[in-house]
């Protein structure tokens, strides 16, 4: 018992003359902590933490300013190399949710295409209002009039509107052609490519006939998607 009376005694003594000390150096190392930090919140979490460590790992003989300045540095470079590492799993994550919300709300606009509209309608709608195609363009890529796509687009943007007064689209579909064209326009919004559409529209059976195999001439970016469905 009187040994660990006199421990004790040794250990409340050594931490009487740290805080002594430390108190002491408080200024120089307010200031330095001041300097690296930048601003009062982190550069008083800073001191705070250099104390802790000088108290738990020095005797009162080892500390001095320059001491105190060396464990406030390690302790900051520390500091600044956690939070790169907290920000890049931050923007890393909103990328990841940001990339899967995209595609969601692709899936989502080619899906309303597909089902509401004509192949022909589809098509011509997706190359004017996403990759911003002029009708002459579509025209000479489709082997039709300027005056035809405009009519193909206002009936397209009759039935996004719920327009019950026009004819069904089942009749113009094939469940196979479905699939593939729904595959097609949601590569190109993807890609941000509209070649990929039309290199592919003479594959597709119900435009085969009117289709015109050639190189567009017009290289548009994609609208914001978002505002499509509108």
């Amino acid at each position: 018992m009187n040994a660990n009376k006199s421990f004790s005694a040794d250990e409340g003594g050594h931490h009487v003359e740290v805080e002594r000390q430390l108190h002491h150096f408080y200024p120089k190392l307010k200031k330095y902590s001041y300097f690296l930090a930048k601003n009062k919140w982190d550069a008083e979490d800073l001191i705070q933490e250099t104390f802790f460590k000088a108290m738990k790992y020095y005797h009162s003989s080892e500390i001095s300013a320059a001491l105190l300045n060396k464990i406030a540095y390690h302790e900051w470079i520390d500091t600044v190399k956690k939070r790169k590492v907290e920000v890049f799993k931050t923007l890393e994550d909103e990328s990841k949710e940001y990339t899967a919300c995209k595609a969601d709300r692709l899936i989502d606009l080619v899906k309303l295409l597909v089902n509401n509209l004509t192949p022909k309608q589809a098509v011509i709608f997706m190359l004017k209002e996403a990759f911003s195609y002029q009708s002459k363009e579509i025209a000479n890529l489709l082997d039709t009039t300027e005056m035809a796509v405009k009519s193909t687009l206002h009936r397209a943007k009759k039935r996004l509107n719920n327009d019950t007064s026009l004819q069904s689209i089942d009749s113009f579909w094939k469940e196979e052609e479905r699939e593939k064209l729904f595959e097609l326009l949601y590569q190109s919004l993807q890609a941000e490519d509209p070649v990929i559409l039309i290199d592919c529209i003479s594959t597709l059976h119900s435009l085969a006939e009117t289709s015109k195999l050639a190189q567009p001439t017009h290289s548009g970016s994609p609208l914001n998607m978002y505002s499509m469905a509108a």
